[in-house]
């Protein structure tokens, strides 16, 4: 099977990761632009209302971005009052993160206009086509 792959021509338009980031970045494309924000804010942003408050390295998991993408985008958040970092009342050495009242706001207006873009991409297809592709996403999604 691998020397098939090798010796198959390869067509990067054809490549399905390729594809599936195109998508992807022009999606987020339109909500950054929204947003005023960078993707890795936006993906800190949208975690927090469902975990806060959290560490750092939480949300180097919940986000999938490492260590210095999540200071930097922290730091920035921060900078644009829309999350606060504190000391946890349960271990003082730890500092957690959470939004801040004007971070909460945001997100309800992220979340909605995230979901007309969802919903405008999605609309393109038939209602089988995006019960299967959320389907075979998901599954893709879950084994990584």
């Amino acid at each position: 099977m691998r020397d098939q792959a090798q010796t198959l021509p390869f067509d990067l338009t054809d490549f399905l990761p390729f594809q599936m980031s195109v998508i992807a970045g022009r999606a987020f494309q339109k909500i950054m632009e929204s947003a005023g924000m960078q993707v890795p804010e936006w993906r800190i942003m949208m975690a927090l209302p469902r975990h806060q408050p959290c560490s750092s390295h939480d949300l180097c998991i919940l986000t999938a971005m490492d260590a210095a993408r999540v200071s930097r985008a922290q730091r920035r958040l921060e900078d644009l009052d829309m999350i606060l970092v504190v000391r946890d009342t349960a271990d003082r050495r730890r500092l957690v993160v959470k939004l801040s009242d004007k971070g909460t706001a945001e997100v309800a207006r992220l979340k909605f206009v995230a979901r007309e873009i969802e919903t405008a991409l999605l609309y393109e297809l038939g209602p089988e086509d995006r019960s299967n592709l959320k389907t075979a996403i998901g599954g893709l999604y879950e084994k990584l």
